[in-house]
């Protein structure tokens, strides 16, 4: 652990991506088997508890269960500062295992610690039963190791390595260390669940080349899934890889009868009368652990697959998307519809059609192309449209992490209304470093009173911002919040009291109901 964590600071020290796999090839090169595996287990998707062998392994397993909250605890215990000294600290650092790295220096017993001591100190985390006891083990951890590996022992647990590595120049890391045959025994190892492979946004018709060598599919406006099945054991996870099972229970009763074992990626659907309902209908049967009879009589969801990762025991990401798609026709459940355009004309119909069904556009993939979990590498694409965009003005801002943990980077905005402005979403996407640092010093002009690492501002700036939707929510004092919004423009142009109204925001969710049978 200790030569991966000076091998992740190396890393983090150059720009060049050619440089960052040069370094990561030769440390993987000088592994043997269990410590290259441990290795690109921790750089890829974090500790995993050792406690079964079947297709659902990292999910038989206790929850880390280690926030930011702990952290903090541990490392107050370990060096006696106070919790606002520790909170100024992280505040300037703007990353908890960096923060923990730098307070940890002149403390530790500096003892030297392997990739094996470092899994076996993982799964002590992972039995640990209570906060106590979590805590107590963390102490005790960050009293006895090198500053520079608690830094990035923390980092795994966190998710946050922030060294400009990404999963792909691991593999390719890999390859360039000949390590090829360790890549697939490793990669199947570790799916279980996986990232999701990511479609990049198409903006024009006119950048496809080729339109008939991509298979065509509808855009479905639910939510991604995997289902794992294994011989009537089913188990389903989100995007975020959390288990939501118990919510869906007729997708699982679906799935409990297939034979065999396989893992499928696809989208949950509010599903009536041989279609898929709007996004604000199948709001009601998110977030619960689990769900009434009579919730799913009157909400039945749906599980529209789309591609199948593992059938039998037997990896499929290797294998082009026309053959996984092939197995996939032959499990006898329902798969997404493939379509065929030979012209732009031909997609612009198809998308037509697909927006008259309710979908948000279209998926365009290539026959050939792998799966690449965690990738957006331009072998799938989407095309959709936003379902609108407004003028909002911005109510408060967020610092942001990493290397924009010196400038506010994250952005609650709202809409007017006759007694002020009121929250409909937050944005963090869509501007550029300059803009971010020259909007940095008109909000801190602005402000009105600091929370932290949150500032309110006076509603003086307006953003343009586009969104997929909106719904209903008790989040935010409007009422509302916009789905998935990003920034298209900062509207120097525009005044506060120019940006548009809540009474907007309603009328385009009522609008959004009234396309849903």
């Amino acid at each position: 652990m200790d030569r991966l964590a000076a091998t992740c600071e190396e890393i983090q020290s150059h720009a060049s991506r050619n440089k960052k796999i040069s370094i990561l090839a030769e440390y993987f090169n000088s592994l043997n088997e269990e410590d290259l595996a441990l290795a690109v287990q921790l750089l890829s998707v974090g500790p995993v508890a050792r406690t079964s062998q079947t297709l659902f392994e990292m999910h038989e397993k206790a929850e880390l269960k280690i926030g930011r909250s702990i952290l903090r605890e541990a490392l107050r215990a370990a060096t006696g500062w106070d919790k606002e000294t520790l909170s100024i600290c992280h505040a300037q650092v703007g990353d908890t295992g960096e923060t923990i790295g730098l307070l940890m220096r002149g403390v530790t017993a500096a003892a030297p610690m392997t990739l094996a001591e470092a899994d076996a100190l993982y799964q002590q985390l992972f039995q640990a039963g209570t906060t106590t006891r979590r805590v107590s083990l963390l102490v005790a951890i960050f009293r006895k190791y090198q500053p520079l590996t608690l830094k990035y022992f923390v980092k795994v647990i966190t998710r946050g390595l922030r060294i400009g590595l990404m999963g792909r120049q691991v593999k390719e890391a890999l390859a360039l260390a000949g390590r090829h045959e360790q890549l697939t025994a490793i990669e199947a190892r570790l799916f279980q669940p996986t990232d999701f492979m990511l479609a990049k946004p198409l903006e024009r018709w006119e950048d496809l080349d080729d339109p008939a060598a991509w298979s065509v599919e509808d855009k479905y406006d639910g939510i991604r899934a995997q289902v794992h099945f294994d011989r009537g054991a089913v188990r389903i996870f989100s995007r975020g890889l959390e288990e939501i099972t118990n919510a869906f229970p007729e997708i699982v009763a679906a799935f409990a009868t297939l034979p065999g074992n396989g893992l499928i990626d696809g989208e949950i659907l509010a599903w009536l009368d041989g279609r898929a309902l709007n996004f604000n209908v199948l709001q009601r049967r998110l977030a619960k652990k689990s769900v009434r009879a009579s919730l799913v009589e009157e909400i039945p969801t749906s599980f529209m697959a789309y591609d199948l990762l593992l059938c039998n025991d037997v990896l499929l990401l290797k294998q082009p998307f026309a053959s996984r798609r092939k197995q996939l026709a032959e499990l006898g459940i329902v798969v997404s519809p493939r379509h065929k355009a030979e012209t732009t004309a031909d997609l612009e119909r198809l998308f037509s059609e697909a927006r008259a069904r309710g979908n948000e556009g279209l998926l365009l993939k290539r026959p050939d192309s792998l799966y690449e979990p965690g990738k957006r590498s331009g072998a799938w694409l989407k095309l959709k449209r936003p379902y609108g965009t407004l003028d909002v003005v911005i109510t408060a801002a967020e610092q942001g992490s990493g290397r924009r943990a010196t400038v506010f980077s994250d952005y609650t905005f709202g809409v007017r209304t006759p007694s002020g402005y009121v929250n409909v979403g937050k944005a963090y996407s869509g501007l550029t470093d300059a803009e971010i640092k020259d909007l940095t010093k008109q909000l801190r002009g602005a402000s009105v009173e600091k929370f932290g690492r949150m500032m309110l501002v006076k509603p003086e700036i307006v953003l343009e911002v586009a969104f997929d939707g909106v719904q209903r929510s008790t989040r935010h004092k409007g009422g509302y919040a916009l789905r998935f919004p990003r920034i298209l423009r900062w509207r120097k142009d525009k005044r506060p009291e120019e940006c548009d109204s809540i009474e907007q925001v309603e009328a385009l969710y009522r609008a959004s109901i009234a396309t849903s049978p």
